[in-house]
């Protein structure tokens, strides 16, 4: 349950254009008691968003939905930082204390995918067989990526 709630996109094309820091920002700036923030969104949002609410010692819960490739724990490719133990998204989260996550060392394990994920992405550009017609009936298509068909390489 919530009183409030503010949705922003960056282009406005949901709820409001802006970042979500800077709506934050205001509303701390109101004076109107805050009991929790609730982040969901890129890692470098929810950090900001924990950097803006921990001075002011409000609970700020964010959703790590990282890497996950088996959803028991077992790969280990969801592993954070929370509060000084090794936790894993899939099984222990995805929410989490964001004043107690290490987001420094959940940004540089993300990182650490960078080239796998590009290549996985080349792959399945390369055998997707789905397109866009112009919507004149003419000219070139436009290609899309179909996420449901299985690729080679995986």
């Amino acid at each position: 349950m919530s009183d409030e709630t503010h949705v922003l996109t960056d282009d406005g094309s949901h709820g409001e254009k802006g970042f979500v820091t800077a709506k934050l920002g205001e509303l701390l700036a109101s004076g109107r008691p805050i009991d929790l923030v609730l982040a969901i969104g890129p890692v470098p949002m929810m950090r900001a968003v924990a950097d803006l609410t921990r001075p002011r010692g409000i609970r700020t819960v964010v959703s790590l939905n990282a890497i996950m490739v088996d959803g028991t724990g077992m790969c280990g490719g969801c592993r954070v930082r929370v509060g000084g133990e090794i936790k894993f998204a899939c099984v222990d989260g995805p929410d989490f204390d964001g004043h107690q996550v290490d987001f420094e060392d959940l940004t540089t394990r993300l990182k650490r995918f960078a080239t796998e994920e590009k290549a996985a992405l080349e792959r399945w550009a390369e055998s997707c067989r789905m397109k866009i017609p112009p919507q004149d009936g003419g000219g070139e298509s436009f290609d899309l990526p179909d996420p449901f068909e299985e690729v080679r390489g995986g």
